[in-house]
């Protein structure tokens, strides 16, 4: 899992809900306290308090996390010795699983435990390895964040070093567009141009940085932002805004109880409160500051206070306590290597000596600040050091008022020679008093005319700065406006793109559930189906739906809902002046909102609905029915629900039509497919008829003969008998008359033995066209039976019946087959040939492989038009209907082939030069091949010949 630095709100959102699923892990809830560490630090402690303590000495993944986030908590709780405990032990566990990211993490924070005890070389340390980290692990996000960090912290160290280092590179441009980056970026950008005097443009920048510290989720960071913002204010001398930033400072460090950024935010609030002259809020203030800041003594801000403190004692008059603020702050500042940091605390001293009476130790350490100025360049201090030197001179018992004229002349001369320095005019007034005391008084007026120009360009640059601090504020609260106009346009654009995207899904739900309900064929789904949906979309109490009964002239309302129960179906008349009835008879809409009001037309033993719906079902000018809901809640629909409940009416309107419609076509379907049935089996019965007719034909001849025997053959014997009666009886006649009848008698007996196996044969295919029965047979002894049992009506008028059958096992469903083969030859016998020219009919099986075997049925007669031969197995097609066709024969062999004996069949037909029947059926009907993967000749051009 990738883990922000920061967090953005999109992070904590997605945190906040992994972590509150039923099946959410430790890393889940650790992440989601990591991500609150400075945003709420309570929660965040307590998700940590809930996660169970590891069972064996193995590390799991979220351990070094958890320690990282304990140790933050306890950094910025000022428990500096348990942090870096805690820090330890994450990096350790981070190490043990290669996290490189981790253990910068872990490097980073340690950085700032460094900072606020006091040990910087330590924390550059630490800032560099957490780079080297990142970099292996690359990181680019969190790399840019530790620059930036680094860089602000060197620019109070060597301003020029990380201008120059730092300042080309830290763009935004350059940078990954985070708001966390962007903030760091922002406050060491701002701080350069602070102290380069540069306000308005810190001001705006470190604006900027407070507004990506809050969507980053850095509390300590925005609030050392609007601090330094205020202190930017204070510096155009606009303190009334100044003061605001700072109160909005303490008001975000307030809530966290952090030690330093409370005491911070106080401290700065009580330096401008001094600039306002409230000598004694601002003295509260400090010493409320100084009850957070005690145990951080090696902060810098904690330096900053210790001066601002002793200058407002100063101001009250109290040398001896400014004395002892000015020299703590002054040896937390060497102990920090903050030189920028030092003069003013000098100068402080230097001051308070003064004030206290101290002269040598006040010119004393006047001297050493003059100095520490200089080679800092740093011309303001220097300046201020030597008027200190001077004041120092002139509180001596007995003045040397000439060194201090002259000491007053080199600071006005360092000061004028610095092009954009503004001496102040007290300078100039004191050096006028100088020259004054020795009675000098051409030039004391000189240097008052002097101090009154200095005075005025002092009053004109303050007015300037003002003017260029109430731009800003200007500025700024016009950024705000068009950022808030902006960030109400977006939401009306999203609240509108929210609506149609919610509008776009309606209707495609909506579109959904016509499909549904559209697919519904039994009017009780159709009931079910809108039930469900309607309580789906819409507030429905009550659901009824009602259908028109025109023949009785009422509504009968079958399906009724209430409260998620069905009640009992009943009949509304349509002459009624129930809502329901007037919604069919008008076939319109009808809303009521009858609120607390008694419903007239309420049906006893229900509820008091207070808005009712009535909407008639209709397909055209065609009412169908109609559907209601009704809710219990006042004013329950709206234009949405209105748009929504018409759809899935019109669509209940097309699923009943969709309904009766069915129920029609299915009593048709029943209808037809008894017709069907009769008509398939008066075909089979006439199949059977020509079985008949054959066999009467093929018996006729046997027992003709056989007649003619018996008949000569009594004849003889009556012979016989008269020769015997008359004695002319010879040998001769005697044995004539015996060989005769002998032969006779046998060619009796030959044809009534063929007539007898004719009729066995008959009984035998009789018994398969009437069964349904499955066996094993002979595939070329059984064609030869079923040939013989036809041939007489096939060759009725010459044609001749030719058969080339392989020997095949068969194990499959006799009957079917003779059907099959039956109608596939009187069909040839019937259309093939013309009664007046007669041909040949070939039949021929063979096996293809061990499971499919091949029947083919050819003639070479007339063929099949084109346009004929897509519909020959087309039920009731015929070409016959006028001598008596139903058009079934094929049709029946088709779904024999098909559905009987699992296989398939084709015809094809080259008009004038034929047509084969080609059939392909398994061998064993149990086992048999899918039809689809039975191949099959694609055309005519396949010419079936006998084998020979």
């Amino acid at each position: 899992m990738q883990i922000d630095f920061f967090g953005l709100p999109s992070d904590v959102a997605a945190a906040e809900l992994r972590a509150g699923e039923a099946g959410a892990g430790w890393l889940d809830v650790v992440v989601l306290a990591w991500y609150l560490r400075q945003r709420d630090p309570s929660r965040s402690q307590e998700l940590l308090l809930s996660v169970p303590p590891r069972p064996g000495p193995t590390p799991e993944p979220y351990d070094g996390r958890l320690l990282l986030t304990k140790s933050e908590c306890l950094r910025l709780q000022a428990r500096f010795d348990e942090a870096m405990d805690a820090v330890d032990e994450a990096d350790k566990c981070f190490a043990a699983f290669g996290d490189q990211r981790g253990r910068g993490d872990s490097a980073f924070i340690r950085a700032e435990i460094h900072l606020m005890s006091g040990a910087n070389a330590q924390a550059h340390k630490e800032f560099n390895a957490a780079i080297s980290f990142y970099e292996a692990a690359d990181d680019h996000l969190r790399l840019a964040a530790v620059k930036c960090r680094l860089a602000y912290q060197r620019q109070y160290e060597d301003l020029d070093d990380a201008a120059r280092q730092w300042l080309d590179v830290l763009q935004e441009e350059l940078l990954p567009a985070h708001p966390g980056v962007l903030a760091y970026m922002a406050a060491f950008r701002g701080g350069v141009a602070f102290l380069r005097g540069d306000f308005p443009a810190a001001i705006r920048i470190w604006q900027a940085g407070f507004e990506n510290a809050g969507a980053a989720g850095a509390v300590w960071l925005s609030v050392h932002l609007a601090m330094m913002t205020g202190s930017a204010f204070a510096n155009l001398y606009d303190l009334s805004t100044a003061l605001d930033w700072k109160e909005k400072a303490y008001s975000l460090a307030a809530p966290t109880g952090w030690p330093e950024v409370i005491g911070n935010s106080l401290a700065s609030m009580a330096e401008t409160t001094t600039g306002l002259g409230q000598h004694e809020r601002a003295r509260r203030l400090f010493q409320d500051a100084l009850v957070y800041l005690g145990p951080l003594r090696s902060i810098r801000r904690h330096v900053i206070s210790y001066n601002a403190l002793g200058g407002l004692c100063l101001e009250m008059k109290a040398p001896e306590e400014a004395l002892s603020w000015f020299e703590k702050g002054l040896a937390i500042a060497r102990q920090l290597g903050h030189p920028d940091l030092e003069l003013p605390h000098g100068v402080g001293v230097a001051t308070a000596l003064l004030q206290s009476g101290q002269l040598e130790a006040a010119a004393a350490m006047a001297d050493h600040v003059r100095q520490q100025a200089a080679d800092q360049k740093n011309p303001y201090y220097e300046i201020e050091a030597i008027c200190v030197r001077a004041a120092v001179r002139r509180a001596a018992a007995t003045p040397d008022m000439q060194a201090v004229i002259a000491t007053m002349e080199e600071a006005i001369a360092l000061g004028e020679s610095l092009s954009g320095l503004l001496i102040r005019a007290e300078i100039y007034t004191e050096l006028a008093s100088d020259y004054e005391a020795v009675g000098d008084f051409r030039k004391a007026l000189s240097y008052e005319r002097r101090a009154r120009e200095n005075w005025q360009r002092n009053f004109d640059r303050q007015n300037a700065d003002r003017i260029q601090a109430m731009q800003i504020r200007f500025d700024t609260a016009q950024a705000k406006a068009e950022a808030e106009n902006q960030r109400r346009l977006a939401e009306a654009e999203a609240a509108r793109a929210t609506e149609l995207d919610r509008a776009n899904q309606t209707l495609a739900r909506l579109g959904v559930i016509g499909q549904e309900i559209t697919a519904r064929l039994d009017s009780e789904s159709v009931f079910t189906t809108l039930s469900r949906h309607l309580h789906d979309l819409m507030p429905t109490s009550t659901l009824f739906v009602g259908l028109k009964d025109e023949a009785n002239e009422v509504i009968d309302i079958r399906y009724r809902m209430e409260d998620g129960k069905r009640l009992p179906s009943r009949q509304v008349p349509l002459a009624s002046d129930n809502l329901s009835a007037r919604c069919v008879r008008d076939s319109e809409e009808i809303l009521v909102a009858w609120g607390e009001r008694n419903n007239p037309n309420s049906v006893p033993g229900t509820r008091h609905m207070r808005t009712v719906l009535f909407r008639p079902l209709t397909l055209g000018d065609r009412v169908l029915g109609v559907v209601s809901v009704q809710s219990d809640k006042p004013d329950a629909y709206g234009p949405r629900e209105l748009l929504i409940f018409r759809t899935i009416c019109a669509y209940g309107a097309i699923a009943m039509a969709n309904a009766e419609a069915y129920q029609q076509l299915d009593r048709a379907v029943a209808e037809t497919r008894e017709a069907l049935q009769r008509l398939v089996q008066q075909e089979k019965m006439a199949a059977l008829g020509q079985l008949v007719a054959g066999v009467a034909h093929e018996v006729n001849t046997p027992l003709g003969v056989t007649l003619s025997a018996v008949s000569q053959l009594n004849d003889s014997v009556r012979h016989l008998r008269d020769l015997i009666k008359r004695g002319s009886l010879t040998r001769a006649i005697l044995t004539e008359t015996l060989d005769n009848g002998q032969d006779l008698a046998t060619l009796a007996q030959r044809n009534v033995v063929r007539a007898a196996d004719m009729i066995r044969t008959f009984k035998g295919v009789a018994v398969d066209h009437g069964s349904d029965e499955r066996r094993i047979f002979e595939l070329d002894d059984y064609l030869t039976e079923i040939m013989s049992l036809v041939r007489a009506r096939v060759t009725g008028n010459g044609n001749r019946l030719e058969l080339d059958v392989a020997s095949v096992q068969m194990d499959t469903y006799p009957g079917a087959l003779a059907q099959v083969l039956t109608n596939l030859v009187t069909n040839v016998a019937d259309h093939a040939y013309a009664p007046d020219r007669p041909g040949r009919i070939l039949v021929q099986a063979r096996r293809l492989d061990s499971m499919v075997v091949e029947i083919a049925v050819q003639d070479y007669g007339a063929g099949i038009p084109p346009d004929i031969l897509p519909k020959v197995f087309d039920p009731f097609f015929t070409t016959r209907r006028a001598s008596g066709s139903m058009g079934l024969g094929l049709h029946v062999a088709f779904n024999q082939v098909t559905q009987r004996l699992n296989g398939n069949i084709v015809i094809d037909s080259v008009p004038g030069r034929g047509t084969v029947a080609i059939l392909r059926i398994p061998r064993e009907v149990s086992g048999h091949i899918p039809t689809s993967f039975l191949p099959m000749p694609a055309s005519a051009e396949m010419d079936i010949t006998p084998a020979r």
